[in-house]
């Protein structure tokens, strides 16, 4: 049976708000979200609903950094009673480290942090306490912001799997290099949803385990409605960019 993935980068984060230089302040250790990132993010199921995307879930999965955990907790946290809510830690920023927003926390001090920041939205609390982070070392973030090289992939871990409708909250740099590699779409908006189906091609050398693009004409049909949505959700052009590849 084929799975229905939908990708989605996190919200606005604090880090982005920061260019060259900037982006290395030690403030910025693994950064939570802008007020835009929170509302981009609270709009996630709005935004399905009007791209015709199914938010029938049966799994949500989401990287370990603080921008993601938000995101999945801020736009999903509702279903976390209904829905398993899994960290990977291969969903992880690709080159996590090369700036303070992509290095990794220990899970104590994220969790603190988010509880803390959501002590008047029990259902946030509820959501981020019922993420299961077991497939973390147990030295996390000491061994780096990725899994080993002897663990699966996330789609090899992903394949396995039993659910088949699956929402993945990460990073632009994992949408674009390990989820659907280079050259598929020119850049990943933040929060913008990314309906794929998981794809498995055996040849001599053994299985390959990939994501496509789904429906190419559903983003017809979005092009057309772009003006509504970048007013009705975020107010700039970060949401035309991703199919101008």
């Amino acid at each position: 049976m084929s799975k229905h993935i939908v990708l989605i980068r996190h919200g606005e984060s604090e880090g982005q708000q920061h260019r060259g230089k900037a982006r290395r302040y030690p403030n910025l250790l693994d950064s939570y979200l802008t007020k835009n990132g929170e509302k981009q993010a609270r709009v996630i199921p709005s935004f399905l609903s009007d791209l015709d995307i199914a938010a029938d879930f049966d799994l949500i999965c989401t990287s370990p950094l603080t921008r993601a955990v938000a995101t999945c907790v801020l736009g999903f946290g509702h279903l976390h009673k209904q829905v398993p809510m899994i960290c990977h830690p291969d969903l992880a920023e690709v080159g996590g480290g090369s700036t303070q927003e992509d290095q990794a926390r220990p899970l104590k001090k994220v969790m603190r942090d988010l509880t803390r920041r959501y002590r008047n939205n029990p259902v946030a609390v509820s959501a981020t306490r019922a993420i299961d982070f077991s497939l973390l070392p147990s030295d996390w973030p000491s061994n780096g912001a990725s899994s080993s090289a002897s663990e699966p992939s996330f789609l090899e871990w992903l394949r396995t799997r039993k659910e088949v409708r699956i929402a993945v909250v990460c990073h632009h740099n994992v949408i674009l290099q390990k989820l659907l590699g280079p050259g598929v779409v020119a850049r990943v908006p933040n929060c913008i949803p990314i309906s794929c189906q998981l794809n498995e091609e055996r040849d001599d050398s053994g299985s390959n385990v990939r994501l496509e693009l789904t429906n190419a004409s559903h983003f017809d049909v979005w092009r057309a409605a772009e003006s509504e949505v970048e007013v009705k959700y975020f107010a700039n052009e970060e949401c035309i960019e991703l199919w101008r590849s």
